[in-house]
């Protein structure tokens, strides 16, 4: 095999399978995270640190959630990091954008390792050494609890809006490209748009507060992935092809082989 068709195969085979993982990727990891979100307890403010910290600290399944949570997130993540590779293929404004895209989509994905360690495992221990401590040392236990919950709350913030830019990357990638329709980057920019304000206004400046404004990017996001899946399932297909007939002799080829 020349290295003309190599390239063919490394085209038309590796990044075909990349683009379709991604394509279940981006459906899937929607259900896994209305699912690890409908167990997560909810039911006080959470804004009351000492009744909430309460709530968390009878949970059971509190570390359990957080990592079906993480998981949702890897998924999303793989999802736009495999988008980058169909992106690319045809040069353009596009193109040249997606790798910004890739950047940010791996550095949301160590921030959010970081957000659920500090969630999913630092809170949980703090709460229950609070709730178990010894009178005397409940003040102490608790203002410990207090500093892992601004933490945390420091870390979703940056951590949304890091998400924010891979969508708006990606969105902007997929909207200036020529592999996807158009319109189908712009509900990215827009959900994007959504999670920017609900981490950096609404999470930085007043905390956990009922928000209308992420509702809407997550409903937009749902849509996007949904859309996506089939989108970039094709896309791999047509790869696919496009690789095999790369690395398929052509006629005048197999005529000149068999002399």
């Amino acid at each position: 095999m020349d290295g003309h068709e190599a390239d063919g195969r490394q085209v038309g085979y590796d990044n075909a399978v990349i683009t379709r993982i991604g394509a279940l990727a981006l459906p899937l990891a929607i259900p896994v995270l209305v699912v690890a979100e409908y167990f997560h307890p909810a039911k006080e403010d959470p804004m009351n640190n000492r009744a909430v910290f309460v709530e968390y600290a009878h949970s059971h399944i509190w570390t359990t959630v957080h990592l079906g949570e993480y998981f949702g997130f890897l998924l999303l993540l793989g999802g736009l990091i495999a988008l980058y590779y169909s992106i690319s293929a045809k040069p353009g404004v596009g193109a040249g954008i997606a790798p910004f895209g890739l950047a940010a989509a791996v550095t949301t994905a160590a921030s959010f390792t970081v957000l659920q360690a500090v969630d999913g495992i630092t809170l949980k221990r703090a709460v229950d050494a609070w709730t178990s401590a010894p009178e005397p040392e409940k003040t102490a236990a608790f203002a410990a609890a207090e500093a892992v919950r601004w933490t945390e709350m420091g870390m979703n913030g940056l951590s949304f809006f890091l998400a924010v830019l891979t969508l708006f990357l990606c969105g902007s990638a997929i909207a200036l490209g020529r592999v996807y329709p158009r319109w189908v980057g712009l509900v990215a920019a827009v959900s994007g748009a959504a999670f920017a304000y609900d981490g950096v206004v609404i999470v930085a400046y007043e905390g956990f507060v009922p928000s209308t404004i992420k509702l809407l990017g997550l409903l937009l996001l749902a849509v996007w992935s949904f859309v996506m899946a089939p989108l970039m399932w094709r896309n791999g297909a047509r790869r696919r092809i496009a690789g095999l007939e790369s690395v398929s002799p052509s006629p005048a080829r197999r005529s000149v082989g068999a002399r």
